[in-house]
């Protein structure tokens, strides 16, 4: 009995001195205990660091390059209390991380607790795979359509499904919502198009009365034609290079409230009807986004010129940096919180909708979206079910980068459908188009390992430019028993 209280003894007392220790560190903490990929991670010191103290993100034992190829962040202090903010990576590995107060004295060092933080993935809604659709992307009255079948009759739009089961696609995706101004304003309260959405309700029957799935989405940022001053939007800002200015777009602003108010409020409507999934389209700036460049300076810590005094001044430094300079830190920063914006819209957009439906996404397939302030991980971890990844006007040699880009980014944590644009125009006027156009479904089917494809779009497909070949050319390069292979 003495010798086991003799061996107690020590233990004990390593404890109250470890105890001790911990007691006289000062802790990190973060604002969250775990991050999805879209958030911008917050870890605070309740006291005034200096300039020498950084914040280092470690994983298995590395150093994590950030953003921006960032691999420290300082701290900025606010009532007393040190800030440092962590972007979380593109697509970064799930896992623990552990923050740390650096300084370049250990002792110094060793004053602070680390935090140890996780990376988790949202999981999406099930939806039933494969999925091979044609999008209907049109706005003129169903009522008053004509479609060409294969053997040169025209029947009414019904027969879109003659097409589906033709092709043997399983899938009407349909534009239901848009925006546009043609001389003619939009009522203020509810600007979309009347046309598709008055047919949804007889669309969505049909369709699932012949045993296919139909989804509806969106155009979200988007407006067709020029803009309408009348509906009470902020407008997004772009750089036009060649005059070294800024310009007024026809893109709405992402920072727009009304607008997000306007999307959640039709895709209500929509969600009301017997739709199998929901969409959205130009969810990202549509060009530029400069207009909102004090924000971004303002949450990513970013620093700008002091001589820089007007908002017209700093946004012409930031396009000027990207365009010009070719600045990538600052560019990857600067994608990063757009995509990191849009992808608090996605959050607020479902908290709202509140639907049982999935919900997919149109994203860019160049720069895996980046270019443009989107970005799979980011959408999926805010809301996003599946992606439409469109492979729209590119020449063989961008095709060929942008499946590296996927296949480097990493595809299989993903649900990726991917799809091309029937026009002559987009594929340079090649040789045997339609089989061009096929083929970059077929290769980007086995390199983004996609869970199906689809065609944009129908009407172009009987209207647009076709080229010197006739719909049923086009359409059917894309069979699925072909792109199988």
């Amino acid at each position: 009995m003495k010798n086991k209280i003799l061996f107690t003894i020590p233990f004990f007392l390593f404890l109250i001195f470890y105890v001790y220790t911990l007691s006289k560190r000062t802790s990190l903490l973060s604002d969250r205990d775990f991050y999805y990929h879209w958030h911008l991670a917050k870890f605070k010191v309740k006291e005034k660091l200096t300039p020498q103290h950084k914040l280092f993100i470690f994983k298995d034992g590395k150093i994590v390059n950030g953003i921006g190829r960032r691999k420290w962040y300082d701290f900025k202090i606010k009532d007393g209390i040190s800030v440092a903010k962590f972007p979380i990576p593109w697509n970064a590995p799930s896992g623990i991380y552990k923050a740390v107060v650096w300084h370049p004295s250990q002792k110094e060092r060793e004053k602070f607790l680390p935090r140890f933080f996780y990376i988790k993935r949202r999981i999406p809604k099930e939806v039933k795979f494969p999925l091979n659709a044609i999008n209907w992307e049109n706005t003129k009255p169903m009522q008053k359509v004509r479609i060409p079948l294969p053997d040169g009759k025209k029947t009414d739009w019904k027969g879109i499904y003659e097409w589906l089961k033709i092709l043997k696609m399983d899938t009407l995706l349909y534009l239901a919502g848009q925006t546009a101004y043609f001389g003619r304003s939009l009522p203020f309260d509810f600007p979309w198009i009347e046309n598709n959405l008055k047919f949804l309700g007889k669309i969505v029957d049909e369709t699932k009365k012949r045993k296919f799935r139909i989804g509806a989405w969106v155009v979200c940022y988007f407006c067709v034609g020029k803009r309408d001053e009348n509906l009470g939007y902020k407008w997004a800002i772009d750089y036009d290079v060649k005059n070294d200015r800024m310009k007024k777009t026809r893109g709405i602003s992402i920072g727009d409230r009304k607008r997000i108010r306007d999307i959640i409020k039709v895709l209500k409507q929509m969600d009301s009807f017997n739709l199998d999934f929901l969409g959205l389209d130009y969810i990202r700036p549509v060009q530029g986004g400069y207009e909102l460049v004090d924000e971004f300076i303002d949450e990513m810590d970013v620093i700008f010129p002091a001589h820089l005094k007007t908002k017209k001044e700093r946004m012409l430094y930031l396009a000027r940096q990207i365009h010009k300079e070719r600045n990538f830190a600052l560019e990857d920063l600067w994608n990063w919180w757009r995509a990191h914006r849009v992808s608090q819209i996605i959050v607020e957009i479902k908290e709202n909708l509140n639907t049982s439906k999935p919900l997919w996404a149109f994203v860019l397939s160049w720069a895996v979206g980046h270019q443009h302030g989107q970005d799979p991980a980011m959408f999926q971890d805010a809301g996003i079910d599946f992606f439409t990844v469109m492979l729209y006007e590119c020449d063989s040699e961008q095709f060929e980068k942008i499946l590296k880009q996927w296949k480097n980014y990493g595809v299989d944590k993903f649900n990726l459908i991917v799809g091309n644009q029937v026009d002559y125009n987009v594929h340079q006027f090649v040789e045997d188009t339609p089989q061009e156009f096929a083929r970059r479904i077929r290769e980007a089917k086995k390199v983004f390992k996609a869970k199906g494809i689809f065609v944009n779009d129908f009407s172009r497909a009987f209207w647009g430019r076709k080229g010197d070949y006739s719909a049923f050319e086009w359409l059917i390069s894309i069979h699925p028993e072909v792109v199988k292979k």
